[in-house]
Formats: structure tokens, C-alpha cells, sequence
């Protein structure tokens, strides 16, 4: 008996998808770009010409910025010597000022001003009050001393220099500072120009007040007083003759006074006289001048009176 052979299964055959069409066989008008895609000629002629009128314009600007405002060069230093600090790549240091890689700083009691360095207004306005705060100080104790022989003339310049530290005008500037410092020093060099100045022997610094200028800070009932003995021979016979016019104006005045209370007296008396029935008037030559007579009428009181009882 012969056995069957297996027969094999066939596979069915996929076909293959076809093939895509060769690149030479799309159409042409797939490969053009669109055309609005690039600038026509007239658009890329007006954009050449924005963009030259903006280059003209910044460089004008330009130009124009750094001929108005031209680049400032820096300081040289203050240490240099003198041929370097005027070389042509920095600018020589300005008084009063201390420069130092090319940055300007002022020196004290001077503030910066552009590139420049000038005088603080508020410190010199501050040293001058002290100043003349200091001369009136000075000319008040040696008006004392001239008036009342009192106090001193010659004050020393370290008793000066304490004192304004309690002034209220150095507050504004904090204490144990350099302004501080700077601005007492400023206003006693300022006194010393004014007032008169010696040096001891042990080297102290002393300050007085000109006589002639300590007139005026006199009191004035001291200017009376010295007015009066320095001119006391002239004063007096003066005051003696003031005070004999002033008693005879006072007795003159009381006499004129009294005539004129006895010639009010008069005319009320006349009046009462006057208006007595009793008193006869009448003219009468006496001593060869014509006066008018009041003659009392005796014979009619005394018949009025036998006639009342």
C-alpha cells in the first residue's frame, strides 16, 4: 500500500504597488514657484531707495551728534610732570582739583562745576557768618575792657577756635568732618585779615579788636559817661546854667500864675460889688487923672437895718 504524498499549499502572490512616475515625467508647471514669491523689479527699486535715504539719515545724525557734543578727553593725572600733563591725549587737571585716571575730584570747600572746580557758596556763606560772629565777639570784649576795665582785648586763637564748635552753624555740617574743619579754618583766616594779630613767645596765635572799631560796640550809657569826663569842664558851668534857667522859669511861671488867680479874684469881686445897691460910682479927679470912686452908702445900710428891727 503506498502511502499519499503531502501536496504543498501554494502561496498567493501579492502584487507590488505601482511604481511612482519618474520625476521626468511630472508636468513642468508643478516645479515653477509661485509669482508672487519674489519682489517685482519696481518694488526692489523702492526698497533700494528707503534703505539709502535711511543710511543718509543716520549718518547725518551721527555727524551731527559728534559736532555738537565732541568727545571729551580725559584728565591727566595730578601727579604728572608738567610737559605730560599737557599732552594731546588728556586735559591738564584744573585748579583746585585732583585728578586721578582721568576722573576729576574737588578739593574741599570747592565743588565740581562742568570740568571745572569752583568755590562752594554754602561753605563760604557758612565761614563768613562765623566770621563776623567771631569779630563782634572779639570787639564786644575789648568794648568791655576800654568802658569798664573789665575783661581782656588779646583773645587766643585756640579759645576761638573751641568756641565755634558750639556754634548751631556747624551742625549742618556734622562734627569731627573734613568740611568742619575746613570751613573754621577759612573763617578765622577771614578774621585775621580784619582784626589785628600777634604771636606770644610760647607760639600762640592771639586776636584784637582795633580800638576804633570797638567804639561802635560801646554801651551807651558808657559813651555818655566817657562823653561827659572828657568834656567835664564844659559840662558843668552848662548844667549850672540849665538848672538856675529852670528856677527862674519856675518862678516866673508861679508868679504869673498867682497874677493871674488875684485878677480872676478881682473881677468876681466886682461883679459882686457891682451888684450891691449899696455902692455908689462915680468919677472923680485924683491927682489929676479921672478915676471912678465906690463910695459906700452908709446912711442907707443903716436906715435898712433900723427898718428890719
Amino acid at each position: 500500500m503506498s502511502s499519499a504524498t503531502p501536496k504543498k499549499r501554494l502561496k498567493p502572490k501579492i502584487s507590488s504597488p505601482p511604481p511612482p512616475p519618474s520625476a521626468s515625467r511630472r508636468s513642468p508647471i508643478a516645479l515653477e514657484p509661485p509669482r508672487h514669491l519674489f519682489p517685482s523689479k519696481q518694488e526692489l527699486l523702492r526698497l533700494v531707495v528707503v534703505l539709502a535715504i535711511a543710511s543718509s539719515v543716520a549718518v547725518a545724525c551721527n555727524f551731527l551728534a559728534n559736532f555738537l557734543r565732541p568727545q571729551t578727553k580725559p584728565f591727566c593725572d595730578s601727579d604728572l610732570d608738567a610737559l605730560d600733563a599737557f599732552a594731546d591725549d588728556c586735559e591738564p587737571c584744573p585748579s583746585h582739583g585732583e585728578c586721578h585716571k582721568g576722573k576729576l575730584d574737588c578739593a574741599r570747600g570747592y565743588r565740581k562745576l562742568g570740568r571745572s572746580c569752583v568755590e562752594d557758596g554754602d561753605i563760604n556763606e557758612t565761614a563768613r557768618k562765623l566770621s563776623e560772629w567771631v569779630e563782634n565777639h572779639l570787639c564786644e570784649s575789648n568794648a568791655q575792657l576800654l568802658c569798664y576795665g573789665m575783661g581782656t582785648a588779646w583773645v587766643p586763637a585756640e579759645e576761638i577756635w573751641n568756641d565755634l564748635d558750639g556754634h548751631p552753624l556747624m551742625k549742618n555740617f556734622g562734627w569731627d568732618t573734613a568740611i568742619f574743619i575746613y570751613t573754621k579754618q577759612k573763617a578765622i583766616e577771614a578774621t585775621g585779615k580784619i582784626m589785628q594779630n600777634r604771636t606770644e613767645v610760647s607760639g600762640m596765635k592771639e586776636l584784637k579788636c582795633p580800638d576804633s572799631v570797638a567804639e561802635h560796640f560801646k554801651p551807651y550809657t558808657c559813651r555818655i559817661r566817657l562823653w561827659i569826663f572828657k568834656h567835664v569842664l564844659l559840662v558843668v558851668p552848662v548844667s549850672l546854667l540849665l538848672v538856675a534857667s529852670a528856677m527862674l522859669i519856675w518862678k516866673v511861671r508861679c508868679r504869673w500864675h498867682l497874677s493871674t488867680r488875684v485878677e480872676e479874684l478881682y473881677h468876681q469881686v466886682e461883679e459882686l460889688v457891682q451888684e450891691d445897691s449899696r455902692i455908689d460910682r462915680y468919677p472923680k479927679l485924683v491927682k489929676g487923672e479921672s478915676k471912678v470912686v465906690w463910695e459906700w452908702q452908709v446912711e442907707v445900710f443903716i436906715n435898712i437895718m433900723v427898718s428890719a428891727y
